[in-house]
């Protein structure tokens, strides 16, 4: 058997599988029998059987180089390295559906598992069952990974440079797959809840699924922005994409519900708000998914123009017409009976989760202005990173202004006894600002180091509060590690706090010289004192590679790169970053001398903190992880106080 045979009857078995049992979860619904709902389970396993089979026949056919297959020839060269080749199926468009798939029967498989009340199991299957039976219907008629071609090439072109680049690209994809995949558990259990009118218990349900989601997102995003880091070669790691945009807006949304879907665990508060979140949290993925995938935008980070974009915006339609529309025909019986007092933590928390849903707004307003203007006017106009930095400092700042006072804040509404912590964080705010003014710092960035101390107070007290609840009850101190939610949420929150430090000073205070250096001169610029000592060119199969050698008087020698592949027009530059905990110096080798290789031009880059934004995402990592330690269910079940 071919490994195009295997993968279209693999896929063609998904779609069967996943059709059948999206009408047996619908039969077990309606009809309200377990033998259909039994049918439906025994179906998850099958489908994932059948999805494993036809990535793995992928991989196959891109290890043997088996350039029958269209994607083969298209994504892959014999003379890729074997790491680039087992992450090809997932660098371009129908390999990237198919790992969409895998890993939407993974969760389907997953959340099957889950003890549930045989009518809402039904449905929440049935939600599941559909998702996948889209993303397999689309690679089994307008996207398959296992076209043929009439006449293989003997070799292909390779994936995309950028992708094969940098190590990055075996990790983060998978990330933000994992993340976007995940929304879709949180999302069939609200649908289930809607439709049978059970509103409560299923966020508590959730809970962990959207903790998954939303911590593989975060990684996938930190790995992303580090990626592009060191990757593009124009010493960011932001740039306000559309794609970048695009994967921004379910985080955002998915942040907002994790905050008020913690108000309806504790209070019963906020159903409304938990419903909206998490419908548009999964629908803003397939939006991002739509973006990426349908042609209409200019990204590096875009795959090419491809037939599955008006699939793609239709489910997008009918995925959030679904949610909305069972929202809004059971609106009255979730509204909330009173409104809160907003100086309270319910107040605060809906307040933030305002802060983000409304960021959200801002980024899909800037994405798209400029496709609705083309489409209505004809005029190209871009919406840049300008726009997008002017909103949303205030909003990030807001966000953390909520971030330090809202878990001090009691329910209901405070009390006078917080008054005293507000006005320790109030202090820490005005005191770390006004050290940041004396130092010189703009206004901007002395605020940035305000609100990381406000916010540093914040966890301190909120930490102490908690020592000292088990002193004085008696108990050992250490204990308060026990309570893995409260101490997991406040890593996170701390890694919050401390990238927002990170991204103000590095966007502030940038340094970027450039300049032609013969062989032999040195220049010193942003502390560093570097001699240009000439070129090596270097052929490495797949790419031909030039770097210039620099010795430096503080890292020694230093050698950035060019890479010319073969199906490229312009060399990729390839920088060589010194990360320190103060500065991160980024070289950049920009044009030489291409015939004896005299000169070179240079550039280089002093950003401060930059460091500091990775050992955040690092912290946010391992917060979610210490909430999600399975000991935390135990121990919520003793009786330990989340919050």
């Amino acid at each position: 058997m071919t490994p195009a045979l295997l993968g279209n009857l693999s896929v063609n078995l998904a779609l069967a599988f996943s059709l059948l049992g999206l009408a047996l979860a619908l039969l077990a619904y309606l009809q309200g029998d377990g033998r259909f709902l039994r049918g439906a389970r025994a179906l998850v396993f099958p489908a994932f059987l059948a999805a494993l089979a036809a990535f793995l026949a992928l991989e196959w056919a891109l290890l043997v180089h088996d350039f029958s297959l269209a994607y083969v020839a298209r994504n892959h060269s014999t003379k890729d390295p074997l790491w680039v080749t087992l992450v090809t199926p997932w660098a371009a468009l129908e390999g990237s559906i198919l790992l969409w798939g895998l890993l939407q029967t993974l969760y389907t498989l997953l959340a099957s598992r889950k003890p549930l009340d045989p009518w809402r199991a039904s449905l929440v299957l049935a939600v599941l069952f559909g998702i996948q039976a889209f993303f397999f219907g689309v690679m089994a008629t307008i996207a398959s990974p296992f076209e043929t071609l009439p006449n293989p090439p003997p070799d292909g072109v390779g994936p995309n440079p950028l992708l094969q680049n940098h190590w990055m690209m075996a990790v983060h994809p998978v990330l933000m797959y994992l993340g976007f995949v995940g929304l879709s558990v949180p999302y069939a259990y609200a649908v289930a809840a809607m439709a049978t009118r059970r509103y409560q218990t299923w966020v508590e349900e959730t809970r962990w699924w959207t903790l998954i989601a939303w911590g593989f997102l975060t990684a996938g995003k930190v790995a992303g922005m580090w990626w592009s880091y060191e990757v593009l070669g124009w010493g960011g790691y932001w740039a306000w994409d559309p794609v970048e945009n695009a994967s921004f807006i379910p985080w955002l949304l998915a942040t907002a519900f994790l905050h008020t879907a913690f108000v309806q665990q504790t209070r019963g508060a906020f159903k409304t708000w938990n419903f909206a979140f998490v419908t548009l949290a999964f629908a803003a993925t397939l939006l991002g998914t739509f973006l990426t995938r349908s042609g209409i935008i200019q990204s590096v980070h875009a795959f090419a123009e491809g037939p599955v974009g008006p699939a793609f915006l239709g489910f997008f339609l009918l995925a959030t017409g679904l949610g909305l529309g069972l929202l809004s025909r059971v609106s009255r019986e979730v509204r909330d009976a009173a409104l809160f007092h907003p100086f309270s933590r319910e107040g605060a928390l809906l307040l933030g989760a305002f802060f983000f849903a409304g960021w959200a707004l801002v980024v899909v307003l800037g994405t798209f202005y400029p496709l609705l203007v083309e489409a209505f006017t004809g005029a190209k106009v871009s919406v840049g990173a300008p726009f997008f930095n002017q909103v949303s400092a205030p909003l990030g700042a807001g966000i953390l202004l909520l971030m330090g006072v809202g878990p001090l804040l009691p329910w209901r509404r405070a009390r006078g006894e917080v008054l005293r912590n507000l006005l320790v964080l109030l202090l820490a705010l005005a005191l770390g600002t006004l050290f940041g003014l004396l130092r010189g710092y703009t206004l901007g960035a002395s605020f940035a180091l305000g609100l990381f101390l406000y916010n540093a107070a914040a966890i301190y007290l909120l930490a102490r509060e908690g020592v000292l609840a088990r002193v004085r009850a008696g108990l050992s101190p250490w204990g308060f590690l026990a309570n893995r939610r409260r101490v997991g949420s406040l890593v996170v929150h701390f890694a919050v706090a401390l990238m927002g430090l990170a991204i103000a000073f590095s966007q502030t205070y940038r340094l970027e010289s450039e300049k032609t250096l013969y062989r032999g001169e040195a220049w010193e610029v942003g502390g560093v004192r570097l001699t240009f000592q000439g070129v090596r060119a270097l052929d490495e199969g797949r790419r031909f590679a030039v770097e210039a050698l620099l010795k430096t008087d503080r890292f020694g020698e230093v050698r950035p790169r060019l890479h010319f592949y073969p199906q490229m027009n312009s060399p990729l530059p390839a920088p060589k970053v010194i990360y320190t905990p103060g500065n991160d110096y980024y070289f950049l080798l920009m044009d030489f001398d291409r015939e004896k290789g005299e000169w070179a031009s240079l550039r280089l880059i002093v950003t401060p903190l930059v460091f500091w934004m990775w050992v955040a995402g690092g912290l946010m990592a391992l917060g979610t992880l210490y909430i999600l330690w399975p000991a935390a269910r135990a121990e919520e079940a003793r009786g330990v106080s989340p919050a």
